[in-house]
């Protein structure tokens, strides 16, 4: 299986790659496009024109990934429709809504279906991610807490300190860490979704839908 991975970061995207394979119990193969996304506003700004150019260009792939950070916004709720959701900035209820109203605009092409979608959403970022199973503390529900006004052990920076020694680290150990985050998480997948459900389990749960429609 061919997928595209997008994230915030090339680091990160080594990272999602590791736990996608976890999640479909296979070995993909990336798909290398033109583009280079760093942060939440250029992911969602690139979105339409990654679908575009998978659809078009790259009528071997089979899947894109697409995980972002939630920062301080809205963190994704099941209850969520995706019109709701962009009213009040679900950042993964967002990149659905894009990802659907480019995937209308596409042309038909010969041999080929839309590329299969799986989204996630890391509360706040996916080092909250990386450290799960280090700190207890560390998980969507708390982080909820925190955005309603409580006081909470950790934050943005001391997350980014905690898994890689400092908040200004190079990308090459940046991406070693993060990839050896990801597979000590792989070996514990039902810990990383009992945690974050919805930023984490949605994602599961695209990719499993994946397998669903295979």
């Amino acid at each position: 299986m061919k997928v595209a991975v997008v994230s915030e970061g090339p680091h990160d995207e080594a990272a999602v790659k590791i736990l996608v394979d976890a999640v479909l119990g296979i070995e993909t193969e990336l798909v290398g496009f033109r583009r280079s996304a760093e942060g939440w506003p250029s992911v969602r700004n690139l979105l339409p024109a990654i679908i575009t150019d998978l659809h078009y260009r790259h009528i071997d792939a089979d899947g894109l990934v697409v995980v972002v950070d939630s920062d301080n916004t809205t963190a994704h709720d099941a209850s969520h429709r995706i019109m709701e959701a962009e009213a009040i900035s679900c950042r993964l209820c967002l990149m659905r809504g894009v990802a659907e109203r480019q995937l209308g605009r596409l042309t038909s092409v010969p041999n080929r279906t839309h590329i299969k979608l799986a989204f996630g959403l890391a509360v706040p970022q996916i080092e909250a991610w990386y450290r799960c199973g280090l700190d207890p503390h560390v998980n969507e529900s708390t982080w909820g807490r925190k955005i309603r006004g409580e006081r909470i052990t950790y934050d943005a920076k001391s997350l980014k300190s905690d898994t890689y020694g400092s908040d200004r680290v190079p990308t090459f150990v940046k991406t070693n860490l993060a990839k050896q985050a990801a597979r000590r998480l792989a070996a514990n997948l039902e810990q990383l979704v009992q945690l974050f459900p919805n930023g984490f389990g949605s994602l599961v749960r695209d990719l499993q839908n994946w397998q669903v429609k295979s």
